[in-house]
């Protein structure tokens, strides 16, 4: 970004393979209801036809994976990817300074809490205020269609991310 900082740093897995052939984040059929939800709350409006990840910059959001190394689904990194990959995603952070960390993945979230800060508690869906101090930014844990995350919990959470981009941008619509 052209100020040096970010609303929103999503932080996803690794990429996959097929959207490592395409040339743009989340291409896979999870990826397509990530973007799905954020355009179904109008978090990230993209034209018919466009690629959504073109727009993140445009919206002052970035993205990037903890692990860099394309895996097909199913595939985890290793505890020590995981921990390397932090090293290089607290060095994006410092340098974007986020208001919001979205986790794409809740189980990204929780193993790098484990790992790295000793925390054996998982992350709920949506803000976590008890991990701000660790990330230096608010922590959202996304509520991933296809995952454990129940209908009224995601609804809830979104919500609450929606709230608090209108309340840092009143540009923002609604």
């Amino acid at each position: 970004p052209e100020n040096g900082h970010l609303d929103i740093l999503f932080i996803a897995k690794t990429p996959a393979l097929i959207s490592v052939e395409a040339g743009h984040y989340f291409q896979g059929k999870q990826g397509t209801m990530f973007w799905n939800r954020l355009s179904d709350y109008n978090i990230l409006k993209v034209p018919y036809g466009d690629f959504a990840d073109n727009h993140l910059l445009d919206n002052n959001y970035g993205i990037t994976d903890i692990v860099k190394v394309p895996r097909n689904y199913g595939n985890e990194p290793s505890d020590d990817e995981y921990r390397q990959g932090l090293n290089r995603i607290i060095g994006t952070i410092k340098k974007y300074n986020p208001k919001v960390i979205v986790f794409v993945y809740k189980a990204v979230l929780d193993k790098i809490i484990n790992l790295n800060f000793g925390i054996k508690n998982k992350s709920n869906y949506g803000f976590n205020p008890q991990l701000d101090r660790h990330f230096n930014s608010k922590v959202f844990v996304f509520p991933m269609p296809g995952t454990p995350c129940k209908s009224d919990e995601a609804i809830k959470a979104m919500n609450e991310l929606k709230k608090i981009l209108k309340k840092w941008n009143p540009q923002f619509t609604t």
